[in-house]
């Protein structure tokens, strides 16, 4: 991502989520670039409070009432156990990047998050309901860009991955190890 960024026109400002796996990127990227991320706390990815890493099986298993509620793409007051609500994480998205775009008028920005924040946000610019399970289909290290001015948002990429193609055939999986700082609390 780093070396594709570096063959785009200048940014303006690099924002990241303070969560490793989003900083450590936005690090790399900065460092290629010659600049410094900044940090901005409402880039993190919804709050599972108590269950937070848990796995899908885990959640169906152990919690199966929350499971079911989480299915309803209705129930947005549905938060998880001492966690956020879908309600609260859309709003806190938008609003993050509401203050992004007043903060940056006119500039060129990259915004280094997490897929559901990025799939969030680009459904509410959309009119569309940000708990339709394909606003969240954002690829991790994908690039999506928008072109954001006061009348409409113009989506130039979504999900494009073609920079990975060098680390192997297109549709390959890849098993890459990577040596991450764990996040205070379990965030990561």
């Amino acid at each position: 991502m780093a070396e594709r960024l570096a063959t785009e026109p200048p940014l303006d400002a690099l924002l990241s989520s303070p969560l490793t796996r989003a900083l450590t990127t936005a690090r790399i990227i900065g460092e290629r670039l010659g600049m410094e991320p900044v940090v901005v706390p409402d880039l993190v990815e919804i709050d599972f409070g108590a269950l937070e890493g848990a796995s899908i099986e885990r959640i169906v298993d152990e919690h199966p009432d929350i499971a079911g509620q989480m299915l309803d793409t209705d129930g947005l007051d549905v938060a998880w156990p001492n966690g956020e609500s879908r309600r609260g994480f859309y709003d806190r998205v938008l609003a993050a990047f509401l203050a992004i775009l007043e903060d940056h008028a006119r500039q060129r920005v990259t915004v280094v998050a997490h897929g559901g924040v990025i799939g969030s946000f680009v459904a509410q610019v959309h009119g569309l309901p940000p708990t339709d399970p394909t606003a969240f289909d954002i690829a991790n290290c994908s690039l999506t860009h928008l072109h954001v001015t006061a009348d409409h948002t113009l989506v130039h990429k979504r999900n494009d991955v073609l920079h990975l193609e060098i680390l192997g055939e297109p549709g390959v999986e890849l098993d890459l190890e990577l040596d991450l700082n764990v996040e205070p609390e379990g965030r990561s």
